[in-house]
């Protein structure tokens, strides 16, 4: 296969947004956008969001107002007909869109004559970190693990990880299993309600699921790996840097396949500074 360059990276977005710019007042879905980009749609948005600089809600919502700021300066049409016209089903909800993204009103917009540009410097991708960030490829086995699902942000996965515990002093398996692991398909940020987060533990003997608790096989394959040494609190941003960092200019592409987080200490007899978590992003 030919090997990936970053300017390909660069191409693969620049047509998404060429999409959203085109249509500013459609939705578009993630799933669309990904076979646009040619993305697998487990790490499509994650790849967006680190190379535009915001999500794809943001973008669709900047090229919506950018349209309807050019009507207001251009035309003396109502502004409830600005709204309907560049997609929104309300005047309120285009005013709160409106504002959220210029920091003014359409009216005020259109009275004191402002320019879109003079509100709005666009986004802005995220910038390589000087810190040292070592990625090694590796290539890990068929694994059987046992999980529950979580949907919705990750700052309450908590209750997904209890759920499992209670299931395995059920199961009589507590402190015999192996690493707990994380199985993220998606982007949390994502606001399409496809992102799923699989709280689960490595467990290979025969066992009851039940409770809420189910049998997955973690796939095997190579993947892009960072050990991250310190509190979980950093996991978002280490993933982050390898979707932003590494992952453009490393000669490969996002495998469809979940991303994971492998847990190789206890946070409940670890001290915050010596947890290891090793981030697995898949790569092809």
């Amino acid at each position: 296969m030919k090997p990936v360059t970053e300017a390909d990276y660069q191409q693969r977005i620049e047509r998404v947004t060429r999409v959203i710019a085109a249509h500013p007042d459609r939705t578009h879905s993630l799933g669309e956008l990904a076979r646009i980009a040619h993305f697998s749609p487990f790490h499509f948005h994650r790849v967006y969001r680190a190379m535009v600089g915001e999500s794809v809600i943001d973008t669709g919502r900047r090229f919506r107002v950018e349209r309807a700021a050019h009507l207001l300066a251009t035309s003396d049409s109502p502004v409830t007909e600005i709204a309907m016209e560049v997609g929104y089903d309300s005047v309120q909800t285009f005013s709160r869109a409106f504002r959220r993204v210029t920091s003014v009103s359409p009216r005020d917009f259109r009275d004191r004559k402002i320019r879109f540009a003079d509100l709005v410097d666009g986004p802005q991708p995220r910038r390589r970190s000087r810190g040292a960030f070592e990625v090694r490829v590796v290539t890990l086995p068929v694994q059987i693990a046992w999980a529950c699902l979580h949907r919705g942000p990750l700052t309450a996965v908590k209750d997904a990880y209890s759920r499992l515990w209670s299931w395995q002093l059920q199961c009589g398996i507590a402190g015999k299993t192996k690493e707990a692991i994380g199985i993220c398909y998606g982007d949390e940020q994502g606001d399409d309600g496809a992102f799923r987060y699989y709280a689960g533990v490595i467990w290979e003997e025969p066992v009851e699921g039940g409770a809420g608790v189910e049998r997955i096989k973690v796939p095997g394959g190579e993947y892009a790996g960072y050990r991250l040494v310190g509190s979980h609190h950093g996991i978002p941003g280490a993933f982050e840097r390898l979707y932003a960092e590494w992952l453009p200019s490393s000669g490969y592409l996002p495998d469809n396949r979940p991303a994971l987080e492998i847990y190789r200490n206890n946070p409940f007899d670890t001290p915050a500074n010596e947890l290891i978590t090793d981030l697995l992003l898949p790569v092809k």
